[in-house]
């Protein structure tokens, strides 16, 4: 006979083996498992990722920044986390501006990172996060930016996306710049957003360097402001200033115009965006006749009060008819500078010889890059024969069958205003980090001796006249004395002839002329109605010259400029 309780004593035993069993099952999750189970756990909510570093600022001589670099949310997904794709697609898409398609195609692919949108705004990232998506996060991007737009855009460049430089400085100096990127691993919920107490440097991200201009912006707002006034003038097809330090090289200003910027550089045309002063060359006229009378001068075959026959505006050369603008008979050889006459120049420089004329053209840059520092620089054209045939000789005297930039035609006359040292035209002054460490950037160089100390008197005093009397008046100025040259050249056209009506106007000069702190270059491609560089370019060079000199606390010497016009006076110049 079973005992009674035997019904209580079956359900016990159910029970206890049922229970026994959960709690071996638990043993082997909690306690057999864990390791396995906390790593799946970590796999899933912990991440390494890399940590972007800021890239270097850029900034101008006096401190101002030109380009800074920021830290911004950037919007990501792991679609594994979406239960609906298609509407978080939708969702997204509206409150950031996207196209719905596109990032739906994204999330369907699989990947389990996704980026919906790079560099977000502060609103942006508050309307994502008040949709409480599923898988959708954001982490730290850099964005970078150009806080005066348009000023110095071609020559800083941009970046692209990733940060990396891809015009101007920025190309040029990318690897300066960039920085090095650290690693971190961080935890992030459900939602794939991050939890900031749970944070583990693995590697601190490397800032890079700070990159010091030679680049004063204050001047760089002068020549900007000065060819704004020669656009809405003259509406040419470009225009260029080139400012410098003569007695250094360093470029205080490059101003293009029509120009672009970088905040935006998708949205302008790819010939905004290059730096004319250095990309793009010219035949310069008659601003070349200063280094083909360097020559002359240096090599003793003219001196300055010697009388050259101008055939009265017309002379035949071999089967060739060269004029000038205005006939002249006799003119001295300081005269046939300041009148620009083509005829004066030509007869003069047959006495060099072909050989002598390529070499010293070559010995001031020219058919060679500065080594400004600037992508895309131009070697500029030199005629191919070997020799020069008799009427390339000719025709290089006055500025013609030669390419120039407007840099290396700036650093020419660089050595003359300076004393007679070429120097190398660049625009970084350093590299630099906040705790003072700099990394190896040359700047200035010992440069090349390429005039003597009278040379260099006798072409500056040529020089002044060309603005006190010749075709530069426009360029004068009452507080200080402006050495310069004037030129008009005349464009070819796309069928590689000289076309009517197409003009370049330029004009090079410097101040103080005894002293020289600026000198300031202005080349205007095809502006319309007036054409003459004395006419278009000058004027903008006196205003440059002027707020320039102004801004670099040079005072104005009117005393000392009306005793120079009164001594000019007494010794019969320009009578």
């Amino acid at each position: 006979m079973r005992p009674a309780g035997w019904k209580f004593d079956a359900g016990f035993a159910f029970f206890a083996i049922l229970f026994a069993a959960l709690g071996v099952r638990l043993w082997a999750i909690q306690v057999r498992g864990h390791d396995e189970a906390a790593r799946e756990q970590a796999a899933q909510a912990w991440s390494k990722e890399e940590v972007a570093p800021l890239r270097g600022e850029i900034l101008d001589v006096r401190g101002e920044t030109l380009a800074i670099s920021k830290y911004v949310p950037s919007c990501f997904a792991d679609p594994a986390f979406m239960d609906d794709r298609a509407d978080a697609a939708r969702r997204l898409a509206e409150a950031l501006g996207l196209d719905r398609g596109s990032l739906l195609e994204k999330l369907v692919r699989g990947r389990r990172f996704v980026w919906v949108k790079r560099r977000c705004t502060d609103e942006e990232e508050r309307r994502v996060r008040r949709l409480g998506i599923l898988g959708v996060g954001f982490t730290d991007d850099t964005r970078r930016e150009y806080p005066r737009g348009p000023a110095l855009g071609q020559v800083l460049g941009y970046v692209d996306i990733d940060g990396v430089g891809l015009e101007g400085i920025e190309r040029e100096f990318n690897g300066v710049m960039a920085g090095r990127a650290g690693s971190e691993w961080v935890l992030r919920d459900a939602r794939r957003d991050l939890i900031a107490s749970f944070r583990r440097v693995e590697r601190p991200p490397e800032p890079g360097y700070d990159l010091v201009l030679t680049v004063d912006a204050r001047v760089q707002r002068v020549a900007e402001a000065a060819l704004a006034k020669v656009v809405e003038k003259h509406s040419p097809e470009s225009a260029v200033a080139v400012v410098m330090d003569p007695a250094t090289g360093e470029i205080l200003a490059l101003a293009g115009l029509p120009g672009y910027d970088p905040n935006a550089p998708a949205s302008a045309r790819p010939e905004a965006r290059r730096c004319r002063a250095a990309t793009d060359f010219w035949e310069p006229g008659s601003t070349y006749k200063g280094v083909v009378m360097a020559g002359l001068l240096e090599k003793g075959l003219v001196k300055p009060a010697e009388m050259i026959d101008c055939a009265g505006g017309s002379w035949n050369y071999r089967g060739r008819s060269i004029t000038d603008v205005h006939g002249y008979g006799g003119l001295s050889v300081e005269d046939v500078l300041v009148k620009s006459s083509n005829i004066g120049m030509a007869k003069m420089v047959v006495r060099m010889g072909p050989r002598d004329l390529e070499a010293w053209i070559r010995g001031f840059g020219f058919g060679r890059s500065t080594g400004s520092g600037i992508p895309g620089e131009s070697p500029g054209t030199m005629p191919r024969e070997t020799p020069w045939a008799p009427q390339t000789v000719v025709s290089v005297s006055f500025g013609y069958a030669v390419g120039a930039t407007p840099l290396q035609l700036a650093a020419a006359y660089c050595a003359i205003a300076n004393g007679g040292t070429l120097v190398r035209p660049h625009l970084v002054r350093a590299a630099v980090k906040a705790d003072g460490t700099e990394t190896g950037i040359s700047s200035e160089s010992a440069g090349k001796r390429m005039l003597s100390a009278k040379t260099c008197r006798d072409l500056v005093t040529m020089m002044i006249q060309v603005v006190e009397r010749g075709t530069g008046k426009n360029a004068k100025l009452d507080g200080w004395l402006v050495a310069g040259k004037t030129g008009t050249t005349k464009l070819l056209g796309a069928d590689g002839k000289y076309a009517a009506g197409k003009y370049a106007s330029s004009f090079v000069g410097f101040a103080p002329a005894g002293s020289p702190k600026l000198l300031v270059l202005v080349l205007v491609k095809e502006p319309q109605g007036a054409y003459y560089g004395g006419t278009v370019a000058a004027p903008a060079v006196a205003e440059i010259l002027k707020e320039g000199l102004a801004l670099l606390e040079v005072k104005p010497d009117p005393e000392g400029v009306k005793k120079a016009r009164a001594g000019f006076a007494k010794r019969g110049v320009g009578r």
